[in-house]
């Protein structure tokens, strides 16, 4: 197996697009999205809108022009691989800078997450969290260290059918088992936020009536997908406009199956959890799920051992897809263009097996040094990572003006914008002093992307033009002359 291969694979289009729907719909939808609901209430939907509002923008304009440049150059690979090819050999310095980004990020948002998990199943089966890391980390770093992309997109239409078969079921059994009748009475019951109404009010988030500031900052979370490295990068393998197509029919059609399917089990949960306290923990939330399942009847053992196997792949799709983007990374971008070590194209499979080992086992050390864990945690390095390559890689792909110079200040000012918009206390409310987020009532999200764009504009603007061979290839990619 060569570098490409590894990297991009070899697949269909309703493969690639069940890939990129699994991978970004298995930890947010799966994991997240009914605790969520089941937390907040249906007011949760507009987060959920980002996210498709998001897909259409990727597919419809970011999609066809990456396989293009891809096309051009059989040579790019990764996301820092085509930044270096847009902005010509001088642009190297921006692969580079983008590939560390992307590879220290990654590492420990997949820290991050092996942490949640093992902590979910540790719980539930008693077991050492460690011990967990260790095993979950050790199937994923096997499978994608040895078959690279293709381990998911060989088993994407497996994946994709079973989750959105058990999911459908699981809530048709529970809405069986508890009834209508007995679902609504425990689900007023319980308190929820003042009313049943209020939590199914999609314009109502946690009992509160929402805000244009909350519009704003829950679709804003959406837009993050545009700068997972790994699912822009799946489009450097399709081929043509109609495999494009077909890929953004699959992908809409079944994240808005999923999504809807997902947020069914989120409210029924609400009921079916009755008479237990509400929990803002997510492995205790998923493991008196798995245990109310487990305790119905014989279905019910067999539809908790199914639940259990869903929570894994929505956790092991983001680990995959994660790994794979950091090991291509680490490979392509740094030992192989970097020129560090002198590389043996007839080794790739057992070099990029290696690699894979030590961010395997670079992933579970950093996991194992993390003692408390959130989603806030989690959200902010995912943000991070998004609010940095999301404006550059869309900008560079609308703005023939956009050089070098602007692409390395969007990485560098996304890179601190997040952080620094969320945690600087620098602005005095009322006694107390807060950040920027805390002034204008929103995430970190918007004004972090607001910046980046600036950014990346000014520095563009005021630093000399790119040669005109890459305008041109640029107007060629935009008017579709490649296709």
């Amino acid at each position: 197996m060569d570098i490409r291969k590894y990297v991009l694979g070899d697949a269909s289009p309703i493969k690639i697009g069940l890939t990129s729907s699994v991978f970004l719909t298995g930890f947010i939808g799966v994991v997240i999205l009914p605790f969520y609901l089941y937390l907040f209430g249906a007011g949760i939907f507009w987060q959920f809108l980002g996210v498709l509002i998001n897909i259409v923008i990727i597919w419809n304009l970011e999609s066809y022009r990456l396989m293009r440049y891809a096309k051009r150059s059989k040579r790019i690979l990764t996301i820092p691989g085509y930044l270096e090819h847009r902005f010509g050999s001088k642009g190297f310095y921006v692969r580079v800078f983008a590939s560390v980004e992307i590879i220290i990020l990654s590492l420990v948002i997949n820290a991050l997450i092996l942490k949640e998990a093992a902590f979910v199943f540790g719980k539930i089966f008693n077991m050492n969290v460690d011990v967990i890391s260790i095993l979950i980390m050790s199937y994923i770093t096997l499978a994608i260290g040895w078959f690279g992309v293709n381990f998911m997109l060989k088993s994407a239409r497996i994946r994709a059918v079973f989750l959105l078969v058990v999911i459908s079921f699981l809530v048709v059994f529970l809405l069986m088992d508890v009834g209508i009748s007995t679902l609504i009475r425990n689900m007023m019951a319980t308190d929820i936020t003042g009313s049943v109404s209020n939590y199914l009010n999609v314009l109502f988030h946690n009992g509160e009536p929402l805000e244009l500031e909350d519009y704003i900052s829950m679709i804003s979370m959406g837009f993050l997908a545009s700068g997972m490295p790994f699912m822009l990068g799946l489009f450097f393998a399709e081929e043509d406009g109609k495999a494009i197509r077909t890929g953004k029919m699959i992908s809409l059609i079944f994240v808005i199956l999923f999504f809807m399917v997902l947020a069914c089990l989120g409210a029924v949960s609400r009921g079916v959890l009755f008479p237990e306290k509400i929990t803002n923990s997510l492995s205790e939330y998923i493991t008196l799920l798995f245990e109310r399942i487990d305790r119905m009847n014989a279905i019910g053992t067999v539809f908790s051992a199914f639940y259990m196997v869903v929570i894994f792949l929505g956790f092991s799709s983001a680990l995959e897809g994660s790994l794979h983007a950091t090991i291509s990374s680490v490979y392509e971008d740094i030992l192989i263009s970097g020129r560090i070590m002198r590389i043996n194209h007839k080794n790739d499979r057992r070099n990029l097996f290696i690699i894979a080992v030590l961010c395997g086992v670079a992933t579970v050390v950093l996991s194992m040094c993390i003692k408390q864990n959130s989603f806030a945690v989690i959200l902010v390095f995912i943000a991070t990572l998004g609010c940095s390559i999301s404006p550059t890689v869309f900008l560079s792909l609308v703005w023939k003006r956009m050089n070098r110079f602007g692409a390395l200040a969007g990485l560098i000012t996304g890179l601190v914008s997040v952080p620094l918009f969320k945690y600087a206390h620098l602005f005095r409310i009322g006694e107390v002093k807060g950040s920027l987020c805390d002034l204008l009532g929103i995430n970190s999200v918007i004004p972090s992307m607001m910046a980046t764009f600036t950014m990346i504009m000014l520095v563009s603007l005021i630093t000399p033009k790119p040669e005109e061979k890459y305008i041109d290839e640029f107007m060629e990619v935009r008017n579709r002359i490649t296709e």
